[in-house]
């Protein structure tokens, strides 16, 4: 079992500390149950304790002797608990100015027109003639399946991601993943890491499971999203080095735009467009009667992906500029070309307390992964953001420099 240093115990400490008055707030531990138990034993902290405690652990941190990346990752995530807990004591911040804090980027409302143009596009290229919400939304309905139809199919989709992960990133022998279907959550999928490279992925059936996207959500959740992510951290950062940060994963930090990020781009490093939707045609699509067109399938997803960011414009809107909740719905619907109940299911998610600023983490941590990518080997550079402490700023300055040696060759 590895030594923690003061630094780290306190982190842990503080991370429980908060999590005895925000049921989620630590959303997987692996370390020593004894430094967990201690504390949600004990009586809670008062607020003003917590905010106490946040600034003590962030003068530790900048008065250490840590190497310099590591230091400056533990300072993000510690100033993002501590606004955690600043908002616990009746602090409050400006929407913007809360996920700035707690996520380490600068959030901003992405240009409609961009949408416009997307739909437009999406327009010429649906089948069937009319209204492009409702041709979107019958092109969507042929996908739809039941979650026992599911099942099995989940199985082929992990065995497959599975393989070709671990001929990528070699996984510690005893990991695995226990996939269950569930109902009543504001999510899809979730992953429930155990530690001890176990995972457990709930896929929500409130709704039709979609099965075009059910392989995306499969390695997004599992291979070689979020639990490779965390059985390399565990092994590799914590296990082997010691570092206590990464015994413990905490929601509203910039760790989740890292790990929303990755697991966004994890599809794609195993297939490209094409091939995941020929895969999907030929081993998926026939098991339940679906008549798949891989070429049409291409275009219009490429199309749709340009729609990505209007969950974060919608949450703006509520939180940022006070809009009445059905204005809200009717944007997802509008901009988001999906069906009024999925336009709710999302509206509940970016309404619940602990996810209202976390919606933030999938599109820029998506989108800045890319454009890393862009200049560099994409499976080797998949295999650093799943073994190496990064946070997002450190990434967006990656991306900047990469791009001065472009102009400057």
């Amino acid at each position: 079992m590895p030594i923690f240093e003061p630094i780290g115990l306190a982190y842990i400490e503080l991370a429980f500390r908060i999590s005895q008055h925000i049921d989620g707030y630590v959303d997987a531990y692996c370390g020593p149950n004894y430094l967990r138990d201690q504390v949600l034993d004990s009586v809670t902290w008062p607020t003003n304790q917590l905010v106490q405690a946040a600034d003590q652990l962030l003068e530790q941190i900048e008065t250490s002797d840590l190497p310099i990346r590591r230091r400056t990752y533990l300072r993000k995530q510690v100033a993002a608990m501590a606004t955690t807990c600043r908002q616990l004591a009746g602090e409050q911040f400006d929407y913007r100015e809360e996920v700035r804090r707690c996520f380490d980027i600068e959030p901003a409302m992405i240009d409609e027109a961009l949408f416009e143009e997307a739909i437009e596009e999406l327009d010429s290229l649906l089948p069937g003639q009319g209204d492009v919400l409702e041709r979107t939304q019958i092109w969507r309905r042929q996908f739809e399946i039941s979650g026992e139809q599911a099942r099995p199919l989940i199985e082929v989709i992990e065995t497959e991601l599975r393989s070709r992960t671990l001929a990528l990133y070699p996984l510690p022998a005893s990991e695995k993943v226990d996939f269950r279907l569930v109902n009543n959550q504001p999510w899809s999928g979730y992953n429930w890491y155990y530690g001890n490279y176990h995972s457990a992925v709930d896929i929500n059936t409130d709704l039709p499971v979609a099965l075009n996207g059910l392989t995306s959500l499969v390695a997004h959740e599992a291979y070689p999203g979020h639990h490779t992510e965390h059985c390399i951290k565990e092994r590799d950062l914590y296990a082997d080095r010691g570092w206590a940060e990464h015994s413990i994963f905490l929601l509203n930090t910039p760790e989740c735009v890292m790990a929303e990020g990755i697991a966004n781009s994890a599809v794609g490093v195993l297939f490209t467009p094409k091939e995941l939707v020929e895969w999907q045609a030929q081993n998926l699509y026939p098991k339940v009667g679906i008549a798949g067109d891989p070429a049409q399938e291409l275009r219009i997803n490429l199309a749709m992906k340009a729609l990505a960011g209007v969950a974060g414009n919608a949450a703006l809107l509520l939180h940022a500029e006070g809009r009445p909740a059905n204005e809200v719905v009717d944007y997802l619907v509008r901009y988001g070309l999906t069906s009024e109940e999925r336009a709710q299911q999302r509206m509940r998610f970016i309404s619940a307390p602990l996810w209202r600023a976390y919606i933030f983490s999938y599109f820029y941590g998506e989108q800045l992964i890319s454009r890393w990518f862009e200049r560099g080997d994409r499976v080797e550079r998949f295999g650093t953001l799943l073994s190496e402490q990064i946070y997002p700023s450190l990434l967006e300055q990656w991306v900047i420099e990469q791009a001065n040696q472009c102009y400057k060759g």
